[in-house]
């Protein structure tokens, strides 16, 4: 058997595979799965390819999770867009509560944040304020902590914006009971 085994291994010659070869092989490998991959992955796409909203391109419930088996949650509203005014409210309760506002506001002169807090206490409050104007844009951030209840003007990144998107936060910061805190933004005079 040994014999018949050396036999196999002496007669069956390897060619040398040169290492130029290799490359090109593996490159070329290389680039047919991504082009597979590219074709199967975003040629199926109906809705134009370009991510607006198709359900095609996105995984179950992706985005809204009030359509995961025994979800019970609300669907987050589009933000809103004014010019003057509130901008937007958000409400939240509990220990360390976080509420959120955010919205978009067409050209701005004035920006304001009011927070509220029940008991009265000390809340933190963040801030992000993106600017745009000719093709250029500006972002400003902050955070404070208050006593409520408080407002106070943020200052603009850009004077004469054509739009900004404002985003505030506010979070209780007794964390020993429950609270309600509320935040908004408003925008103008």
């Amino acid at each position: 058997m040994k014999k018949f085994v050396r036999k196999i291994r002496t007669s069956i010659k390897v060619p040398a595979i040169k290492p130029l070869y290799l490359i090109i092989a593996v490159v070329a490998i290389v680039v047919l799965i991504v082009l597979g991959v590219v074709l199967l992955g975003g040629g199926g796409d109906d809705e134009g390819g370009n991510g607006d909203g198709g359900d095609s391109a996105r995984g179950f419930a992706e985005g809204d999770r009030s359509r995961l088996p025994g979800a019970d949650t609300k669907p987050v509203p589009e933000a809103p867009t004014v010019r003057t005014g509130k901008v937007d409210e958000a409400r939240r309760e509990g220990r360390l509560a976080v509420a959120q506002a955010r919205g978009t506001i067409i050209s701005p002169s004035r920006v304001s944040i009011r927070v509220s807090a029940a008991p009265k206490q000390t809340v933190r409050v963040n801030w992000q304020l993106g600017c745009f104007k000719e093709r250029r844009a500006r972002v400003g951030t902050g955070e404070y902590r208050t006593r409520a209840p408080n407002t106070r003007t943020i200052a603009l990144p850009v004077q004469g914006a054509k739009s900004c998107i404002a985003t505030a936060s506010a979070q209780l910061t007794r964390s020993d009971r429950s609270g309600r805190i509320k935040v908004a933004v408003y925008s103008g005079g």
